[in-house]
């Protein structure tokens, strides 16, 4: 999972290490039996998730290579915010099918290669989170979500016509995303995760 360092925020502020934390840790929920083991008091920071097991299907070998942006943080009072996280990759089961995700000789544009939105609204309560530090490993191994927490989780939406018939809501415009980056080949993650606490 790699992340542009152009977004709304420092990605090693307690911010950006708390939004980190929360979509890392659920995209690791897609084939880990241990996120909380991986990043601890996650269960904590989104409360309303109940299920904490990968879906049925999903295999040890797993891979994925996505590129994610905070495109976007609003205070909404009581110390709270709405952040609008963009992502664009894949998830592969496939290890020799994977990578790369594109020919490097035919470029995608942002429609070709469908760039999502995901919306968190989070809760700035108590100990904040840390700030983090770059390093080699891909989870922390220790709390990087203080006391804060989640209480909405988006990242399904309605068909850009309207509202469906759950109600959802069509999902916000991806042309908030800008430049995602060049995902033809695959990257390391990064910053990745010092791996040890601060």
């Amino acid at each position: 999972m790699r992340w542009r360092e152009d977004g709304a925020v420092d990605l090693s502020s307690p911010t950006g290490t708390f939004i980190r934390g929360v979509i890392e840790g659920e995209t690791l929920l897609l084939f880990d039996w241990d996120v909380e083991g991986e990043f601890p008091g996650i269960k904590d920071a989104i409360p309303s998730r109940k299920d904490w097991m990968p879906p049925l299907g999903s295999n040890d070998y797993q891979t994925v290579d996505e590129i994610y942006k905070i495109a976007n943080i609003r205070d909404i009072g009581d110390n709270s915010a709405v952040a609008l996280v963009c992502t664009t990759g894949q998830v592969s089961t496939d290890e020799a099918a994977f990578p790369p995700y594109f020919d490097s000789q035919d470029v995608p544009d942002a429609r070709d290669r469908f760039v999502a939105v995901e919306r968190l609204t989070f809760h700035r309560e108590g100990e904040s989170p840390p700030e983090s530090r770059p390093g080699p490993k891909l989870f922390p191994g220790y709390g990087v979500f203080g006391d804060w927490w989640v209480s909405e989780y988006t990242d399904s939406w309605a068909p850009p016509s309207g509202p469906d018939e759950w109600g959802r809501e069509p999902m916000p415009d991806p042309s908030i995303c800008g430049d995602m980056g060049d995902l033809t080949s695959p990257g390391p993650s990064f910053p990745g995760w010092s791996g040890a606490g601060v």
